[in-house]
């Protein structure tokens, strides 16, 4: 599955083409988009995405502890491998796989 998210000048240009579909689907918000398409830097578009995906992944984390499938510490460590930028494919399989479970 291919990241809606990722982050470099074509992806940039891709998530800014799609921002009304991605929130009419509810997959982002109006004050998120707002915040992508008035970042100047790539920085600031990068910390946008950044805000996005953990906010996305804290929701799963949550359920993911609740649920007994990881404990605070774990999901803490997570969220702070999204905070520092980090978003490496295992993670990301990681984080599909709680969203999974805690659909079923």
């Amino acid at each position: 599955m291919k990241d809606d998210f990722a982050t470099g000048p074509k992806s940039q240009e891709r998530i800014l083409a799609r921002l009304d579909k991605m929130v009419a689907s509810g997959r982002i918000t109006e004050t998120e988009a707002a915040g992508l398409r008035a970042a100047g830097q790539p920085e600031e578009f990068e910390a946008a995405v950044r805000s996005i995906r953990l906010r996305h992944a804290g929701a799963r984390l949550d359920a993911a502890v609740e649920g007994g499938q990881m404990t605070r510490q774990e999901a803490d460590g997570y969220r702070d491998r999204l905070a520092k930028g980090e978003h490496p494919r295992s993670l990301r399989t990681h984080l599909t796989k709680l969203r999974r479970s805690s659909r079923g």
